[in-house]
């Protein structure tokens, strides 16, 4: 009989990409601060950011779907009007998208709320940012902190390490070099935040 109780999770599984490729590195490395953040440190992940781009697409389309339906059942040359307003209308929310997605979002990944489980302070709040430009090796982390109280006030943390630093020769992830780096600049951030108190 065999004892094999979990042994397999697939969270304990290190993570290797093709380290010659950008986006699988990037991406690598955005998905090992999430699981650091997650559960390391307990933060619950808020998906405002990627749900207000849900509600742009999802309107773009029903927009869309609008058209054909309309378009079925009122053939071209009735319909034209219509199409062309939905046409507009369309490339008008994808425009809308590639702004949200490119200054507003910039690189946010990750925004996380840890709550105070006594119930006295409120809630921290982190959010992360990554760049890591094509056919380069500079991976470009931020973290902005805030301890809830004064919402206003940020104090943020960031470094600019090669991805070498993080990978093997394999292209397997050394993931405690990686949240040992992320640690020391979460708590220079938290420590910050205090001093500016």
């Amino acid at each position: 009989m065999s004892d094999a109780t979990g042994t397999n999770d697939a969270s304990n599984k290190p993570i290797k990409v093709n380290k010659w490729e950008t986006n699988a590195v990037k991406n690598a490395l955005d998905d090992a601060c999430k699981k650091f953040f997650k559960e390391t440190l307990n933060y619950t992940e808020i998906y405002s950011l990627m749900d207000r781009r849900l509600y742009i697409s999802f309107i773009a389309c029903l927009v869309s779907l609008f058209a054909l339906v309309y378009d079925w059942l009122n053939p071209f040359p009735k319909s034209r009007s219509i199409l062309i307003i939905c046409v507009i209308s369309y490339f008008t929310l994808m425009g809308i998208l590639t702004f949200y997605m490119q200054f507003i979002e910039s690189g946010k990944f990750f925004i996380g709320k840890l709550v105070d489980k006594t119930g006295i302070d409120p809630g921290s709040r982190c959010t992360l940012s990554s760049k890591l430009k094509k056919y380069d090796d500079k991976y470009a982390f931020t973290l902005e902190y805030n301890d809830g109280k004064d919402k206003s006030m940020n104090s943020s943390g960031a470094f600019i390490r090669s991805v070498g630093n993080y990978f093997d020769e394999n292209g397997v992830l050394c993931y405690d070099r990686f949240t040992s780096d992320l640690k020391n600049i979460y708590d220079q951030a938290r420590s910050n935040a205090r001093k500016v108190k």
